[in-house]
């Protein structure tokens, strides 16, 4: 028989999973949804396509690799629980993780998360340094109360990969600093920061304020889109 819980070896702390919404003055009502108890299993598909050709007298024609497909994330049997204090589960929970498939007027489009899971996915792990979308959820409800009021509910999200250009660029490593390139403000950025991931010199903070014509530089949203220009010789 296999056991319905994640299996998980050594001592420790138990990392809590969550999805941290990274999409800065988004109006969804909160940035970090930790889950109560941690998902049965993640599934992670990156795929290929091929454009077949026929061949003349052959069972299999030759294969073109046309482009590759974003990665997309399954993280099954999330349970969600009010049972003890008995709030209504879909007014607590779901109507929140709901929000993350709806088209924000402000963003133009969903919101983009991470996916965080101690070091099995983390935040400064360049395998999980995509954001992705919430493309689904599925949500049962699996327990009531005897007035009808759901108590308890099993999600599954499917995610799907939605990194920008500019962040494809970041996370392959510093560009040379004479090809102008696009930053994607992440939590906690400043400009003398990024100047020193980008130009080893903090002080070069304000060629990127002028060129994106930012007047405050301690006030950067996260997601904002920022051009780091070249260092002319």
């Amino acid at each position: 028989m296999i056991s319905s819980l994640p299996k998980v070896a050594g001592g420790g702390k138990m990392e809590k999973a969550l999805l941290r919404v990274v999409d800065g003055g988004w109006r969804g009502g909160f940035m970090d949804l930790e889950f109560l108890y941690n998902p049965e299993t993640v599934t992670v598909e990156k795929a290929s396509e091929f454009k077949e050709h026929q061949t003349q007298g052959s069972d299999s024609g030759e294969k073109e690799w046309t482009h590759g497909v974003s990665r997309s994330l399954k993280v099954a049997s999330v349970y969600f629980d009010t049972y003890e204090t008995k709030e209504n589960v879909r007014v607590r929970y779901v109507d929140k993780i709901e929000r993350l498939v709806h088209y924000d007027e402000g963003l133009h489009r969903p919101p983009r998360v991470v996916f965080v899971w101690g070091q099995f996915m983390a935040e400064n792990d360049p395998y999980n340094s995509c954001k992705w979308y919430v493309k689904k959820v599925n949500i049962q409800y699996v327990m009531f109360l005897n007035d009808g009021t759901p108590v308890r509910a099993k999600v599954d999200f499917e995610l799907i990969e939605a990194t920008t250009i500019g962040d494809h660029q970041m996370h392959r490593g510093k560009q040379s600093p004479d090809h102008a390139k696009v930053y994607t403000v992440q939590r906690g950025d400043t400009l003398q920061n990024i100047a020193w991931r980008e130009y080893d010199d903090p002080a070069e903070w304000r060629r990127i304020a002028e060129v994106n014509a930012i007047d405050d530089p301690m006030a950067l949203e996260p997601g904002t889109r920022l051009l780091v220009p070249p260092i002319l010789k």
